[in-house]
């Protein structure tokens, strides 16, 4: 499966989940001042310190950081071995460098899904630090490498939305059901329809079936929006309002979004009418048209039949 891009999707979902409360996340980072990149997720806090809101939504591993940098290599659908460690240091020891950082400014992670056999924690000296899911190595080339795994994250709402990562399908099931419990859905709609979409291809099957197969953050967006669509066409008036919080936003939003457009043919109409009435219109009633509610528009344009003026048209009345 190396041509699914796991880092654009989990990153894709951070941004959506952190940018919000003042937390950066950038794909495709570079760790050197020309190509190639690396498949790796920058986690950088905007400014100030790490809030007690940020930390709220960064998953246990991260969240007790003080490194205002953190540059996590993912591992999704690939197991861990000492590759993978050797790279991690790599990038580390290129991006302190390229960004010009402090060595206390910079932690590397690495995030995996597939959860390794025990002969991997004897052989690389990883010892589980503090939550669930959380271990530090010291490898012999200096330096410490933190990995968290996704399998073993305790079933918190901050650890959710990478839960959906995790190897095991009841454990990204929990990711998905603390999700919907939790209310974390408000965040954005983007954020619920990647969800969403997340959960259409990932409870049906494993990260390594083939509808994941290249699959990118637009389109699991756009098979959530779809779904999310097709539930709202199908519900009756009577039980929309009863739909999970997300839902009936996106039922509300898309409602929103015909009627600015409906709008926008009244402000048209309304505006060709009174320039073959009444020639040019002046910018005055032109702002005025931009800020009007249809109710408005629509009694101007019944005004226009018998007025004489464009004053007539738009004046006050009780």
């Amino acid at each position: 499966m190396g041509n699914t891009y796991w880092h654009n999707l989990v990153g894709a979902l951070l941004k959506e989940c952190l940018e919000p409360v003042g937390i950066e996340v950038r794909m495709e980072v570079p760790v050197t001042s020309a190509p190639p990149r690396a498949d790796l997720i920058l986690i950088q806090r905007q400014q100030g310190t790490w809030t007690e809101e940020q930390r709220l939504l960064l998953c246990d591993g991260l969240r007790d950081l003080e490194a205002d940098h953190i540059l996590a290599e993912l591992k999704i659908s690939e197991s861990l071995n000492e590759d993978a460690l050797s790279w991690l240091s790599m990038y580390d020891t290129l991006f302190l460098e390229s960004a010009g950082l402090q060595r206390k400014r910079l932690q590397s992670v690495i995030i995996g899904a597939i959860s390794p056999r025990s002969e991997f924690f004897a052989r690389f000296a990883f010892v589980a630090v503090g939550p669930a899911g959380v271990y530090e190595s010291r490898p012999r080339w200096g330096g410490m490498i933190r990995l968290i795994l996704l399998n073993e994250l305790a079933d918190e709402v901050r650890n959710a939305p990478m839960k959906c990562f995790a190897s095991r399908q009841e454990e990204r099931a929990k990711g998905f059901r603390t999700i919907k419990r939790s209310g974390l859905f408000q965040i954005s709609v983007a954020f619920g329809q990647i969800i969403v979409g997340l959960w259409r291809l990932l409870m049906q099957g494993s990260l390594n079936s083939p509808e994941m197969e290249g699959v990118t953050p637009e389109q699991v967006a756009l098979l959530g929006r779809e779904w999310l669509d097709f539930l709202v066409d199908t519900t009756p008036e009577e039980e929309l309002s009863v739909l999970p919080k997300l839902e009936h936003l996106l039922g509300r939003e898309r409602l929103d979004s015909e009627q600015r457009g409906e709008q926008k043919g009244e402000v048209k109409i309304l505006t060709r009418q009174l320039q073959r009435r009444f020639g040019a219109v002046p910018d005055w009633a032109t702002e005025k048209i931009a800020k009007a509610t249809s109710q408005s528009l629509e009694e101007w344009s019944l005004r226009f039949v018998d007025a004489q003026s464009l004053e007539e048209v738009f004046a006050d009345r009780m």
